[in-house]
């Protein structure tokens, strides 16, 4: 019986019916399948039972932009190679530089432009919190949370009114801007509702949108316009 299984591993490791023919990449959206491929070290012929997963997996999330990853063998010839990336959501601009940040705050890559991508500027981070690959590094942990929740928010907004940019510098006069109109916010608590009473605000005067001014929501009360003449 140890004679068989010897020799059933040694034909599994020799034959060339377990190279590897096909490499699949499943569920990416910013990266290309050849990208992945490549950056797994998996490599189309090499034999099927060869292949490191443990290696490929860290490899892979050496990528800001990949989250998870799960490998799977299909026999006899096939690698499975099933991502989970990170979105990007936000971009600060910096030294004349661009930088793509994801949700919570991890810095996905430096860009000449960000042409196409439809992101939200994120105002108030210094260059120093900025590193690729790597969470911003803020002075205030509310802060990430602020970011969190506001790429929640933006991702169920279907009311055509577009936030063009945030600002946290200040955790408790946090501001949102569509366009020249400035969204005063105040603290990070009921983000939801604050913005809802602005954009209804925005939303029964279309004229705002293109205005310059203020919409203070960041108190109990009825909110406050401001249009500068």
């Amino acid at each position: 019986m140890v004679l068989l299984i010897a020799t059933l591993i040694t034909l599994a490791l020799k034959l060339t019916y377990f190279n590897i023919k096909t490499i699949q990449v499943t569920n990416n959206f910013n990266l290309t399948a050849n990208e992945i491929i490549k950056t797994s070290g998996i490599f189309k012929d090499n034999n099927i039972f060869y292949v490191s997963f443990r290696k490929s997996k860290e490899n892979l999330l050496s990528n800001p932009y990949v989250l998870d990853v799960n490998l799977k063998r299909k026999l006899p010839s096939t690698i499975i190679i099933d991502v989970k990336e990170r979105n990007a959501v936000f971009y600060i601009s910096a030294d004349n530089k661009l930088y793509v940040v994801d949700k919570d705050g991890v810095v996905l890559e430096e860009k000449g432009s960000i042409a196409g991508m439809k992101l939200t500027k994120l105002d108030g981070v210094s260059k120093d919190a900025i590193k690729v690959g790597k969470q911003l590094v803020l002075d205030d942990s509310r802060k990430i949370d602020v970011i969190r929740n506001i790429t929640e928010l933006l991702s169920v907004n279907n009311s055509g009114i577009v936030m063009t940019s945030l600002d946290i510098s200040d955790i408790i006069s946090l501001k949102a801007y569509y366009g020249n109109m400035c969204v005063k916010l105040g603290s990070g608590e009921n983000l939801k509702n604050k913005l809802n009473k602005a954009k209804s605000i925005m939303d029964s005067n279309k004229d705002l949108i293109s205005a310059k001014g203020y919409i203070d929501v960041g108190f109990e009360g009825n909110p406050v316009v401001f249009i500068e003449k």
